[in-house]
């Protein structure tokens, strides 16, 4: 009954909107909002898939006009948050300790809320100021059940509209499923986090702030407070050419010497901060390479670089291209 609930919900969500589109196109109603507006708050109304949904097509300007991708984009970091003592209840069960045993300060009212979770700034007992990543309760059973949901509906519109198929529409469902099931679980993510610290601990132009150890559980993440401007900020257009060799640089050390690499990179989760280092939040996706692919992949970036197309052929049947 909950899935045939939540169908209708959905169901009544889109018709409004298709309904209420085709209103303002045949001028019967006039409103101050777009409808590229319009559908970003739809995707919030119906929680996190859609979110998540509306953030991987704001990456598509195939796809969209860029009135839908900027209205879209604004899903990356700017989602309504939960309420401040829904906030501490949910750290309390996460942790299995007191708001007050474990911090100095809590400030109940959020820095920031996205589609997974939002995030609180806190003092530890030992003076450290942290942030606390909090996911966003009932999140994961109510995703698996949106998922399930829209392959249904995808199913039944690719019988119908056969002419989708070429976007490949249950594949990105599957694949934002995938990285949505590993994203939920912060233990996960700490462990990366703690990872990717070690490696660029003295790096002179990445920073990325540590999980606190300990203090972390598949919904609650204690991590280093750090920040800055966002990457997209025009204040730091003037050190572009730099900080884009900085961060090509990061990347080619993450896949080539790590194995392992940040794979959510939009600029919600990019910060330049005074120091000058290019400061990585949020490391619940991440991406693998065996040693295999990474030397197959160094085959092909250097067959571009000498522009022989005979050896980038055989790089890319070797990568699986």
């Amino acid at each position: 009954m909950s899935s045939l609930s939540r169908l209708f919900q959905i169901g009544f969500a889109v018709s409004s909107y298709l309904l209420w589109g085709l209103m303002i196109r045949l001028h019967l109603w006039h409103s101050p909002v777009t409808p590229a507006q319009r559908l970003r708050h739809t995707f919030e109304q119906l929680g996190t898939t859609f979110v998540k949904l509306g953030q991987g097509l704001s990456l598509h300007r195939d796809l969209l006009p860029d009135e839908y991708i900027r209205a879209l984009q604004g899903l990356q970091d700017q989602v309504a948050p939960f309420p401040g003592e829904v906030a501490r209840r949910e750290v309390q069960d996460g942790l299995g300790k007191s708001i007050n045993e474990v911090f100095a300060e809590f400030d109940a009212q959020p820095m920031a809320a996205a589609s997974i979770a939002q995030v609180h700034q806190a003092v530890l007992r030992d003076g450290r100021r942290v942030i606390v990543k909090i996911r966003r309760p009932g999140n994961k059973e109510q995703t698996n059940r949106d998922m399930h949901l829209l392959r249904i509906v995808l199913r039944t519109m690719l019988f119908l509209f056969p002419r989708l198929r070429r976007y490949e529409p249950i594949a990105l469902v599957d694949e934002i499923w995938a990285n949505l099931r590993r994203e939920m679980d912060f233990r996960r993510e700490a462990r990366t986090t703690l990872r990717f610290a070690e490696a660029f601990r003295n790096s002179a132009t990445v920073y990325i702030p540590s999980a606190i150890a300990g203090l972390y559980s598949e919904s609650v993440l204690v991590q280093e407070l750090s920040g800055g401007r966002r990457v997209d900020d025009p204040a730091v257009r003037a050190n572009g050419p730099q900080l884009a060799q900085a961060l090509v640089e990061a990347y080619l050390h993450q896949i080539f010497v790590m194995g392992m690499f940040h794979g959510d990179p939009h600029p919600g989760n990019l910060f330049i901060m005074d120091s000058g280092h290019i400061c990585f939040h949020d490391f619940g996706i991440v991406g693998a390479l065996d040693p295999s692919m990474r030397q197959n992949l160094a085959a092909f970036l250097l067959s571009f670089v000498y522009q022989d197309s005979e050896w980038m052929l055989d790089a890319a049947l070797d990568l699986g291209l």
